[in-house]
């Protein structure tokens, strides 16, 4: 961390110092950060700033605060912790803890099939996170009904200190919470959402560990149990086959109690599956007794100082472009009226036909399906 504290900032947001951006999405782009106190102490953090074309929509402004305001309730240590939010100027922002490791999609990745006791392991950890999560309460014990709907291997870290925290709540969902989904915009991934997810149903903390069930089975086995190469078919294995996957089938060594674990969390129907988080970290503990296993933090940092030694001394990929240095011209220092509107425009056409292409891509996931579907029906042997 010597490095980050002697690094030059690029930019302020609040009373962030920014380092560098890590990445950037459709909603928010995301900064590594620093913080300064008294007598010389800071601390390195993450800053998830929301996109510049969406602060004018009051709706995502008030899903955004709500996030933040949830977020900052939950104190877990396998929960990435928030600590901050606030708006710089037009943006808003979130200040959250940093994570220096990698996530359980870089680890399956690089690594494969994991040990079946350090897949163990991480899941338990992220099954106790979610159960907290899902049992939160407001100031007068009310509960939040709280779901994350985006578990997946990329929102999973592993810290070089061994701890396991899940991240981002960002597209969580509270009962009390008063701005709506939009019709037909799936969020989360597609080969881990769950069967309800797909169906538009109420969602409750079972969704999400269905989709944990999904990122166990990928973490013992090294693939997931829905993907296809189409989307439509990922959609359509979740919604229609019938058999539930069994690790074992991919992976002989998983053995009968994990196995059964796994298809339990995965089980179409929710009132079949897995009752909660804690009763999955339970199970998951009661084989790892069983087993002989004892997995310490001191295994996981273990394990990453051997398969991601050079990323834990390099450090974090930054893009350390100045926050207010835009250029749209290298080879002009500034830009005439016609040219800044003739800008504007393309990207505005540009932004049109990238809402068209989604929108096209989306009906084509749809229709396939139903297509599939279809066929199935029609393929079907008559009942006798």
């Amino acid at each position: 961390m010597v490095r980050l504290r002697e690094l030059p900032s690029v930019g302020t947001i609040g009373r962030y110092q920014v380092l560098g951006r890590i990445a950037k999405g459709g909603m928010a782009e995301i900064f590594l950060a620093r913080q300064e106190g008294p007598r010389n102490a800071w601390r390195p953090l993450v800053v998830k700033r929301v996109l510049s074309h969406l602060t004018d929509d009051p709706q995502y402004v008030e899903s955004f605060v709500h996030e933040a305001e949830l977020c900052m309730r939950l104190d877990h240590p396998n929960i990435c912790a928030v600590y901050d939010f606030g708006q710089h100027g037009n943006d808003y922002f979130i200040a959250m803890e940093y994570v220096d490791g990698v996530s359980l999609r870089q680890l399956v990745d690089r690594m494969g099939p994991l040990p079946i006791e350090i897949a163990a392991r991480v899941i338990a950890d992220v099954s106790l996170a979610l159960h907290y999560a899902h049992t939160a309460t407001d100031d007068e014990g009310k509960p939040l009904g709280l779901v994350h709907r985006d578990v997946t291997p990329e929102n999973i870290m592993i810290g070089f200190d061994g701890r396991v925290r899940l991240l981002d709540f960002g597209i969580a969902k509270a009962e009390t919470q008063t701005t709506k989904t939009q019709a037909g915009v799936l969020k989360g991934k597609i080969a881990h959402m769950s069967p309800e997810q797909y169906k538009g149903e109420p969602l409750d903390g079972r969704a999400d560990l269905f989709s944990l069930g999904a990122t166990f089975y990928e973490a013992l086995v090294g693939k997931n149990p829905f993907e296809r190469q189409a989307e439509a078919h990922t959609v359509a294995a979740i919604l229609f086959e019938e058999n539930v996957p069994d690790p074992k089938e991919d992976r002989e060594e998983v053995p009968a109690g994990l196995s059964i674990v796994v298809r339990s969390m995965l089980a179409k129907d929710p009132e079949e599956r897995t009752e909660s988080g804690e009763a999955v970290a339970e199970q998951i503990e009661t084989w790892l007794r069983g087993s002989g296993h004892r997995v310490r933090s001191a295994d996981l940092a273990a394990l990453l100082d051997e398969h991601f030694a050079r990323e834990k001394e390099s450090g974090p990929k930054l893009d350390r472009t100045p926050l207010e240095h835009v250029v749209l011209d290298p080879l002009s220092s500034a830009v005439q009226s016609a040219e800044l509107d003739a800008f504007v425009g393309e990207t505005m056409r540009a932004e049109k036909r990238k809402t068209m292409m989604l929108a096209i891509a989306a009906a084509v996931v749809v229709v396939g399906v139903l297509g599939w579907f279809v066929w199935r029906l029609a393929t079907s042997p008559a009942p006798t």
